[in-house]
């Protein structure tokens, strides 16, 4: 059986399609009987072109149109204009309203789409210096070093400072042992001189 269906041809990732009558049996990209269209997807909108004189002969002798051949036909028209050759209006009258469509439909051949504006940088837009950007950057690295360089300081001053409260006490609490050393000691003396009174006052008895 006949199929009318879309044969793949481009460049990879870039695909455009002839529509061939082929026997249902062979490859999508194999053997075909003739060409009547083209569709172009990568447009937009999309193009398509399609030989309805050849496609009504086709449609006409049994040829099934596959799922994407029949809704490119149902947006040229060529399903409807068919239709109405079935119920008996002229092919001549059809076949030149499928040229006014076709001619009144859109046919872009740019088929790269624009970028998003949102990624277009507007000619007036300042360009921003990385070099400042990075000395900026470098500069306030050095000058966080420089803040834990100074709190590091500080540590150790504080560190220094508690050693030296800490000799303090030790030598203060030295020299209040000295004192009371010579405390016992003056006292020491005194109970010395009190017996030494003691004995002056029996001998003069």
């Amino acid at each position: 059986m006949l199929r009318i269906r879309l044969r793949r041809q481009g460049a990879r990732k870039q695909p455009t399609y002839r529509i061939v009558v082929a026997d249902q049996r062979d490859a999508r990209d194999g053997r075909f009987v003739e060409v009547i269209g083209h569709y172009n997807p990568r447009t937009e909108p999309a193009v398509a072109y399609v030989d309805e004189a050849r496609a009504f002969h086709w449609l006409g002798n049994g040829a099934r149109p596959s799922d994407a051949v029949d809704r490119i036909f149902g947006w040229t028209g060529t399903r409807e204009r068919f239709s109405r050759l079935k119920q008996g209006e002229e092919l001549a009258g059809l076949l030149g309203e499928a040229e006014k469509a076709a001619a009144d439909r859109p046919s872009p051949t740019k088929t790269r789409h624009d970028a998003p504006a949102s990624a277009v940088r507007s000619a007036k837009e300042p360009k921003v210096d990385t070099e400042a950007e990075a000395e900026t950057e470098s500069n306030g690295s050095g000058s966080a070093e420089a803040a834990l360089n100074s709190e590091a300081d500080a540590g150790v001053a504080a560190e220094v400072d508690t050693e030296a409260e800490a000799e303090t006490e030790s030598d203060g609490s030295g020299s209040a042992e000295a004192a009371l050393k010579s405390e016992a000691d003056t006292g020491v003396a005194a109970e010395v001189d009190t017996e030494s009174e003691d004995k002056d006052v029996i001998k003069s008895a």
